[in-house]
């Protein structure tokens, strides 16, 4: 459990990908093109971004057709902090 919460802060330690949370949190789901054009970077950036966040479970992505859409993992993203809040607490 202990990475799996090293892998959550870990993933939340970068402005740009709290930045591309709460643009998921504002528009539900978006494509991986659609989340770039809001940001000052590369494309390959932009995708090592939505990886660690899908890594890390607080994304979740589908493919369709050729794009990936991205959305907030709410539920297991929820229940990780949950977790890390009840190991603190002991």
């Amino acid at each position: 459990m202990i990475h799996q919460t090293i892998d959550l802060f870990k993933a939340l330690a970068n402005e740009d990908r709290l930045k591309i949370i709460q643009l998921l949190l504002k528009h539900d789901e978006m494509c991986a093109q659609d989340v770039e054009k809001n940001f000052f970077l590369e494309q390959s950036t932009t995708s090592h971004h939505l990886n660690t966040l899908r890594r890390a479970g607080i994304t979740k992505a589908r493919k369709k057709g050729r794009h990936m859409y991205y959305s907030i993992n709410t539920p297991h993203f929820l229940d990780m902090l949950d977790q890390f809040r009840n190991e603190i607490q002991q």
